[in-house]
């Protein structure tokens, strides 16, 4: 019986793993039999990952992204940079200013990709080369790509509502931090006029100054890279959707915006 036992052991979870992997392999010291002592040298495996606790680093799409907890919040300390769905599939990406401004399907661009339009203010190590601009900035995303059932943050995650901005806004008011609740927020560094357009970021929040990809309402490409931070809410109103703006100043703005513009986004953790 006892033989018959070990056998059932190490046969089915071999018979399951070959399916799956097949390099695997029950002879866990290679002695060349299967006994007690394979699954003994197996146990010390189970149990070893240790769960999320914010402040955690996560890997989403071969990149990972640092986190913060913001009174019960945790966030994303950094733009969202996916070039895929929580799912693997594609989102697109390289349109040009015509098919980004008519698209009603999620996009994602770098500032200065796809575009002749493209501003930047001399001394910011050229924002419009796409390869700086993704390391500094992260990408920027149409709102249809945040309302996608297929997620832009990985499972356990999601681009914040209105409501959880306000959220945000409201801890950093009710603690009474040094500064404006903008100042709180923003980097220490990237955005314009450094004397008054650097944040202090006491909560690790790192707001960056990503600038946004025109709509289409007004004109086209690429504007206001350092001087302002964009982000989506996943919350729509009517034709447009709830955004957040961090300026050079001091000053958080609440505001809706059409759904073609491109922003930056941050991922929220789910409340458990």
């Amino acid at each position: 019986m006892q033989r018959l036992l070990l056998a059932l052991l190490l046969v089915a979870p071999a018979a399951l793993s070959a399916q799956d992997n097949p390099n695997y392999d029950p002879d866990y010291d290679g002695d060349g039999c299967y006994s007690v002592a394979d699954i003994l040298g197996l146990l010390p495996l189970f149990g070893s990952c240790a769960p999320f606790s914010c402040g955690d680093s996560l890997l989403l799409d071969n990149y990972w992204y640092v986190t913060t907890l913001v009174g019960d919040q945790c966030w994303f300390a950094e733009n969202l940079r996916t070039t895929v769905y929580a799912n693997g599939d594609l989102i697109p990406a390289g349109l040009t200013d015509g098919e980004w401004t008519s698209t009603t399907s999620g996009a994602s661009a770098v500032y200065g990709e796809g575009s002749v339009d493209c501003y930047q203010v001399p001394e910011d190590n050229d924002a419009c080369d796409e390869a700086w601009s993704l390391e500094a900035f992260g990408r920027l995303y149409n709102w249809y790509a945040v309302d996608d059932a297929r997620s832009l943050c990985p499972p356990d995650w999601h681009v914040p509502t209105d409501d959880e901005w306000t959220e945000l806004e409201n801890y950093v008011s009710d603690q009474c931090l040094d500064g404006d609740g903008a100042m709180v927020l923003k980097s220490t560094s990237g955005w314009a006029w450094s004397g008054s357009g650097n944040g202090t970021d006491e909560l690790g929040f790192s707001a960056l100054p990503g600038g946004f990809r025109d709509g289409g309402t007004n004109y086209y490409g690429f504007w206001n890279v350092h001087y302002e931070g964009y982000w989506w809410s996943s919350t729509q109103s009517g034709g447009s959707a709830w955004r957040r703006i961090l300026f050079t100043g001091t000053s958080i703005e609440r505001s809706l915006r059409g759904k073609r513009w491109g922003y930056s986004v941050r991922c929220l953790k789910d409340v458990e």
